[in-house]
């Protein structure tokens, strides 16, 4: 049985290496986020993707994490230079060429070697506020 901080770290690694076919995501995966519920592992993939594009070398940084069997929560930074329009309910935002650098937590239950559930947690009004997209 993997522990559930060794399949995050393969999520952690696998997005900011861009491979989402080594994503530990399970065929039945629920991510909850500000937004949204994306359902199912290619809506959760989708979802990651849409951060990936809008930031080419957009990384999820780990600074803290607990684990607690299958469940784990971890707190972090998403740091990126916005250089390819972000998808948003509201229609697409374009590039703005800003660097940002947010705060993000996240909850997550993982089944052996998959990833079944995130629950993320971020600022939006501060994210959008870097953008420009706001002002603060």
């Amino acid at each position: 049985m993997t522990d559930a901080h060794a399949v995050i770290e393969q999520h952690i690694e696998a997005f900011n290496n861009r491979t989402p076919d080594k994503e530990p995501w399970a065929s039945d995966a629920e991510l909850v986020a500000p937004g949204g519920t994306f359902t199912g592992r290619d809506g959760v993939l989708a979802f990651l993707s849409v951060f990936q594009q809008a930031f080419s070398d957009g990384k999820l940084i780990v600074n803290t994490s607990v684990t607690d069997g299958a469940n784990a929560s971890v707190e972090g930074v998403f740091e990126g230079l916005h250089d390819g329009p972000l998808e948003s309910p509201s229609g697409p935002v374009e590039a703005t060429g800003k660097r940002i650098s947010f705060r993000w937590s996240a909850t997550y239950v993982v089944n052996g070697s998959e990833l079944l559930s995130e629950h993320l947690y971020f600022d939006q009004l501060d994210f959008l506020t870097q953008l420009g997209v706001l002002s603060g």
